[in-house]
């Protein structure tokens, strides 16, 4: 066991400390301030994280009800789905379709089941399965 004494503390080195100490305890104060001041709400800091955080404000009201029939409705492992004629016009919501329902596989050719706008004339050949919103699952056999 070694009975040395240990090297005294100095001015300097007790100024550096308390130095970092209040530099700490300054950006601690700051950072408080600012929580409060934008009505930091631990909830929805937690509620960022979760793996859909935003989907319904940040995706068209089609891909939402799409999506949200596609998970109601699991198709089997390797079927692909198309998109009506209504869906697949409008390019920008094609492909948030794509994006939104990964790993879903798409085939520009018409498909036995389908995602349908409700007044798709084709809609009315087909077996509906489910409608959310204007959106419908069928099976166009």
């Amino acid at each position: 066991m070694d009975m040395t004494p240990s090297p005294p503390v100095t001015r300097f080195s007790r100024g550096r400390l308390i130095g970092a100490l209040l530099i700490a305890l300054l950006i601690a104060g700051t950072l408080a301030n600012a929580a409060r001041k934008s009505d930091f709400d631990v909830a929805l800091l937690r509620d960022a994280f979760v793996a859909d955080a935003g989907i319904n404000a940040s995706l068209p009201q089609e891909v939402v009800d799409a999506r949200a029939l596609l998970q109601r409705h699991p198709l089997d492992e390797g079927s692909v789905l198309s998109l009506g004629q209504g869906l697949r016009d409008d390019t920008l919501l094609q492909q948030r379709m794509w994006e939104a329902l990964f790993p879903q596989r798409f085939s520009d050719a018409d498909t036995r089941m389908r995602i349908l706008r409700a007044a798709d004339p084709v809609a009315a050949t087909c077996t509906l399965i489910e409608r959310s919103g204007d959106v419908i699952l069928a099976d166009c056999a």
